[in-house]
């Protein structure tokens, strides 16, 4: 698997991205270098809040989707990014005014857009007041060439979109749950040349085994096995001799200790009890900063778990919210 940016640090110190996702080896440790943002002149990307910073890059080998670009550093080496890093880079996700700035003219309806990049698809939120304090709201998907794949619209009032959003994740959920309990066909055969071959090409675009593993029609485990024996995947760090020989304890580099320094768990994998011990929180009704602080690890981090083993609650909510 390739080197990916899936984190950076802006000129004001911030980091963006995904900076505690753990490496797939966990005898590494994170990249670190520097890249100077200059997006093509002419394109969108120009009005980046990030266009010419200086900014400083972690990159490894992430469980992250690859997106379309890759970025020369200044230290030396070009990588690609994951889209989660692309999307911040290439078009921020935030809203904003629609407004006329000609003299005169009448100022137009307030609209609010925030839009996200997952899988190869654009998904894209409109609202727009009306007369009567409502938003007018349209979901659109679509494809990397630009054509519309789905889109949905309708009316609401600005305290039903919280409530809205929960609907659609419990129903997204709910079909999961019932597509999971239908028998996987192939489970347990062999994988034919040709199952393994799509596989491969598919791991290249879904990083999702829950979403391959219903694709193939097999469990994560044997999606995991094939896609190891492929190497296309790591294994877990296992000792390579049976005789136990004395080797130097690996050291942190300067940016782990930074951000240690500040979340005392960063880059730390996740147990089986820390998910549980989280979970409760949540549910006990734990905001994301008390969450931050009681784990050690960055706000960012949390609600990224909390979203990956489906947790609810308040925190749960937010961090949903915060991806449309």
């Amino acid at each position: 698997m390739a080197l990916l940016i899936y984190a950076f640090r802006d000129n004001n110190g911030r980091w963006h991205g995904d900076a505690d996702v753990p490496l797939l080896n966990p005898a590494e440790e994170p990249g670190l270098g520097q890249l100077t943002y200059h997006p093509v002149p002419g394109t969108p990307e120009t009005s980046s809040p990030f266009a010419g910073q200086t900014l400083t890059v972690l990159y490894g080998v992430v469980d992250l989707e690859t997106g379309p670009v890759t970025y020369q550093l200044d230290t030396g080496g070009r990588f690609s990014a994951s889209w989660h890093v692309h999307a911040l880079l290439a078009a921020p996700r935030g809203a904003a005014l629609a407004h006329q700035d000609l003299p005169g003219a009448r100022e137009q309806t307030p609209c609010l857009e925030t839009a996200f990049t997952e899988n190869n698809s654009r998904y894209v939120l409109t609202g727009v007041r009306c007369d009567n304090g409502q938003l007018a709201v349209e979901v659109t998907v679509s494809g990397d060439q630009g054509e519309v794949r789905a889109e949905l619209c309708g009316a609401v009032s600005d305290n039903d979109l919280q409530p809205l959003a929960r609907l659609l994740d419990a129903a997204s959920r709910a079909l999961s749950a019932h597509t999971a309990s239908v028998p996987s066909p192939r489970t347990g055969a062999p994988w034919t040349p040709e199952d393994s071959a799509r596989l491969a090409a598919r791991f290249r675009q879904e990083r999702d085994f829950g979403v391959l593993s219903v694709e193939f029609g097999r469990r994560r485990g044997e999606v995991f096995d094939e896609l190891k024996r492929q190497q296309l995947v790591c294994a877990p760090y296992q000792q390579r001799s049976a005789v136990p020989q004395q080797e130097p304890a690996p050291t942190t580099s300067p940016i782990l200790k930074e951000r240690r320094l500040i979340h005392r768990n960063s880059h730390a994998r996740w147990t089986d009890e820390d998910d549980k011990q989280l979970s409760q929180r949540c549910a006990e009704g734990a905001t994301s900063a008390e969450l931050s602080e009681e784990f050690g690890r960055s706000k960012t981090a949390i609600e990224a778990r909390l979203l990956k083993i489906d947790a609810t609650g308040p925190a749960a909510d937010e961090a949903r919210l915060a991806i449309l």
